[in-house]
């Protein structure tokens, strides 16, 4: 009952944002429609939003937001001599306007009431977006609390650790629930609200840590025992570590208790970015659950291409996804799982699908429509998105270029290509099938954007593609039903809403918990003035950039992407500046160092992330303990050897090109 509880708790607060976007594309098309239907649609409309039995002046009214809009497609009204008209009696304009609402038709009321109602909708919903984030979060939180999903740098293995990991959400829960108590009271109208939210859900996760601690899952003695304190301690999930150093911070440093739930609270400032992030995850767990994938590697297996070749194409091909969901993180949760499973079906061995799995989305946070290059150059004037997706490209043809090199040199099978008898025609029959999903999603996605008049970019995508993703798994259901009692075989189960809105509820919990406390984080680096201790002025453009790249990689390791650019920008930004780095460089830089963070110990995001979705498929290799060291740490020093011969190539290449140039 309480997983159905959840699960659909989960999906409602995943579809009120789709149902608010879709209203606010509806009403801007119906807006632009209206005015083509009827080139009165402004006076129709000033009529339709007055009384009919109002004043003449009540009835030429409108709101400035609707007036804004009309006159943003050529449909409002002339207001020059508005002031001129209230002294001088009934204006031409107002005796129309009352001469045509004698003559209004029905089909005329019926449509401007429709398209009124739809802008209401739209605008009550962006002032409840803050707390539908908030809501979205705890929920989810609550199903990665009772699955124990969080985030750290080890699973439990014994019942000690399992009561660390307890505990110390207990701990964080408490912390973070005494802060926004104190916050509470300099709060009104709906920040209150959302404290209250907060008090709320933070209690009820420490009530599940408590349950959880009654309930464990591994009994005294069971599990592997002689565990150190020391590793013990790195079950604790990274979201508790970053509130308990917060907490002690702003509680025994500062003497300011609310100081954490202040910063946390920025995240409503960016809440439509984080339900984004909610939506892609849903989206790729929808993904993992239709058969595109295995489809997608079956036109491949005719070939038998190397396992190794294989992992390059496909971390090459995941760049896209990452350019639209924007983070690497994001696209490690959506697609992890299925990347991970074909490259193991492939032949991979673990360590080199762990490591292609965690690179599948460091490639593409350079490539259009990125929202991350969007917030940066939004931050900073200096650069624009055209110049820094000129550069993205090439960025990527080097990361990508690095990586076959690397995956070449560290082979150990043979790169000969060996395909089987009739592989282009297997090929053909497998692209057959691969065809009728690609068409049917390309025609789905232009149907949502020719209907609605819009385009497919960064802003739409996250709630264009969860449309298209539930139709194509309904499609999918029937489609592999059908074969498979064409084959003979069972048939396959449906897969139900609820069961993928619990999977999404359990990454998107852990996901957004961790990047909520990594901007209290940022707010501990910002208050301390931390960053002050680096000197404005470090020697040389070659010497400041040596310097700024290493601080980049170590913020890239302690916070999600989009904490990271708006500390940067305000803090080495301006230093990078003074010292004479040109911002396109400085930014590439950035981006790239952040991506090197994510893939680095002792957290190394990307690789916890890529651990947590297929931590079901993993399985011990005892074999590993008589490998060498680079055989036993394969997943970890490849992703590090290409980020890091990128980031040399991005950060002092065109230092040094510009210095020999002159």
């Amino acid at each position: 009952m309480w997983r159905k509880i959840v699960s659909w708790a989960v999906l409602f607060f995943l579809f009120v944002p789709l149902v608010q976007s879709g209203s606010q594309l509806i009403q801007a098309r119906l807006l632009g429609l209206g005015g083509s239907i009827w080139p009165n649609y402004a006076m129709i409309r000033n009529v339709c939003v007055a009384d009919p039995s109002a004043a003449t002046e009540t009835k030429a009214e409108v709101s400035d937001e609707d007036m804004a809009a009309l006159e943003g497609l050529g449909l409002g009204e002339d207001t020059s001599s508005k002031e001129a008209a209230k002294n001088s009696g009934p204006s031409s304009t107002q005796l129309e306007l009352a001469q045509l609402a004698t003559t209004l038709t029905w089909a005329q009321l019926t449509y401007c009431g429709v398209e009124r109602r739809l802008s209401w909708l739209t605008i009550s919903a962006i002032d409840y977006i803050p707390m539908t984030m908030v809501v979205l979060l705890l929920v989810a939180g609550t199903v990665s609390t009772t699955r124990r999903y969080h985030i750290a740098l080890r699973n439990p293995e014994n019942s000690k650790e399992e009561k660390i990991t307890e505990i110390s959400q207990i701990v964080a829960n408490t912390i973070v629930l005494v802060s926004s108590a104190f916050m509470y009271p300099l709060q009104k109208g709906v920040e209150a609200q959302i404290q209250v939210l907060w008090i709320a859900g933070l209690a009820l996760l420490s009530g599940l840590n408590f349950y959880n601690l009654k309930n464990p899952v591994f009994k005294p003695g069971e599990g592997k025992q002689n565990t150190k304190f020391s590793n013990a301690l790195l079950c604790m999930p990274l979201y508790c570590w970053m509130a308990i150093v917060c907490g002690l911070y702003f509680f025994v440093f500062e003497h300011h208790p609310a100081g954490l739930a202040i910063y946390l609270q920025k995240l409503t400032a960016h809440a439509t970015l984080y339900i984004q992030i909610g939506l892609y995850v849903w989206t790729g767990i929808l993904l993992r659950d239709t058969s595109l994938g295995r489809r997608f590697f079956d036109l491949l297996k005719p070939w038998n291409l190397p396992s190794e070749l294989l992992a390059v194409i496909i971390v090459v091909v995941a760049a896209l996804p990452t350019a639209y969901s924007g983070a690497s993180g994001i696209v490690v949760l959506a697609l992890g799982a299925t990347v991970f499973k074909e490259l193991r079906r492939a032949g991979a061995t673990q360590e080199r699908a762990l490591a292609a799995t965690a690179m599948s989305g460091s490639l593409g946070v350079v490539l259009p429509p990125c929202l991350l290059v969007v917030i940066v150059a939004s931050l900073n004037l200096d650069v624009t998105t055209d110049e820094l997706f000129y550069w993205g490209w090439r960025v990527f043809a080097v990361s990508s270029t690095f990586f076959l090199i690397v995956s070449w040199f560290t082979r150990t099978e043979s790169w000969k290509i060996r395909p089987q008898s009739g592989a282009l025609g297997q090929t053909y029959q497998a692209f057959k099938s691969f065809g009728i999903y690609l068409f049917i999603s390309i025609v789905i996605v232009l149907a949502i954007v020719l209907g609605l008049g819009t385009h497919f970019d960064e802003h739409t995508a996250p709630y264009i593609l969860p449309i298209a993703m539930l139709a194509l798994l309904s499609i999918d259901y029937k489609i592999s039903k059908k074969e498979k009692l064409k084959n003979g075989e069972a048939p396959v189960e449906e897969v139900h809403l609820s069961h993928t809105s619990y999977d999404a509820g359990s990454h998107l919990g852990a996901l957004l918990l961790l990047m909520g406390l990594s901007a209290c984080m940022g707010g501990v680096f910002e208050r301390s003035e931390v960053i002050n201790l680096f000197p404005t002025h470090l020697g040389s453009p070659f010497s400041a950039m040596l310097i700024l790249t290493f601080a980049l990689v170590i913020i890239g390791m302690l916070m999600d992407p989009y904490g990271a650019v708006i500390l940067v920008s305000v803090t080495l930004y301006p230093i990078a500046k003074i010292n004479g780095i040109h911002p396109l460089n400085f930014w590439m830089t950035a981006l790239v160092s952040f991506e090197l963070g994510y893939l680095t110990p002792p957290v190394a995001l990307n690789h916890l992330l890529t651990k947590h979705v297929v931590r079901e498929q993993l399985v011990e290799d005892p074999s590993l303990e008589s490998k060498g060291f680079f055989a036993r740490h394969e997943h970890i020093i490849i992703p590090i050897i290409v980020l890091s011969l990128t980031l040399l190539i991005t950060a002092f290449g065109p230092i040094l090109y510009s210095h020999y140039s002159s």
